[in-house]
């Protein structure tokens, strides 16, 4: 009779420990699950993440781009005839290539169009000068084909009054001109101004200060072809 007693007592804390036992193995289950769900969760909320600050901008229309949709909507409402509306490109700025000297605002326009017969160069003003201010600015154009660089003569000169920014908000160049120019892989740009006495030489220096030339920025510069004269805007 006492050894039956004390075989039962024996057993009431084997029977605990191995309960005990068993629920700790289960915790530490949910905990790693737990700790696999937390990893989950953060790997994903990374991705995320990425995907959110490498979605590229240029899925958004550029804000120029927006005003041309909306001219040739009205165009194309006025002109019923034209049933196959009008082809229009656009091409945002790229790094130059590698022969390509300093200060110029480069195009990728190597899947151009053979249709195209006007092109515009569009940059935004970000900055006015507090003063009234009038600079003589020429452009300029450099062709880029299999690493030879040819530069053209001054496609437009026109005066710039720098305490005002123009009513688009934007200085936009007609360039139609490069155009004429095959084949052509790569089109850079380049702002030379001239003061009052006819010298300004800080002509990469005062675009920067002028322009908004940020790659990534949605009012980046931008090339613009048309398959007929630019529409004004």
């Amino acid at each position: 009779m006492i050894r039956r007693v004390c075989f039962r007592l024996f057993q009431v804390p084997l029977v605990l420990l191995l309960l005990t036992s068993a629920w700790g193995l289960l915790q530490m289950d949910h905990r790693r699950d737990a700790d696999d769900d937390q990893e989950l969760n953060k790997a994903i909320l990374e991705m995320l993440h990425i995907n959110k600050v490498s979605a590229s901008h240029q899925t958004k229309p550029h804000p120029y781009m927006r005003r041309i949709y909306q001219r040739l909507d009205t165009v194309e409402d006025q002109d019923f005839e034209s049933s196959d509306g009008m082809l229009v490109q656009s091409f945002r700025s790229v790094v130059g290539p590698h022969p390509a000297p300093p200060g110029w605002i480069w195009f990728n326009i190597s899947g151009l169009s053979p249709s195209m017969l006007g092109a515009e160069l569009v940059l935004f003003r970000k900055t006015l000068h507090p003063r009234p201010l009038n600079v003589t600015v020429s452009l300029h154009s450099l062709s880029a084909s299999q690493d030879i660089l040819k530069e053209s003569t001054i496609l437009e000169e026109r005066l710039l009054t720098l305490d005002q920014r123009p009513l688009s908000g934007y200085d936009v160049f007609d360039v139609s001109a490069v155009l004429d120019v095959k084949p052509v892989e790569a089109m850079g740009f380049q702002l030379r101004y001239t003061d009052e006495r006819g010298s300004l030489v800080l002509h990469d220096a005062l675009t920067q200060s002028l322009y908004c030339l940020d790659r990534g920025s949605l009012s980046e510069p931008l090339l613009v072809l048309y398959q007929v004269h630019p529409l004004p805007i």
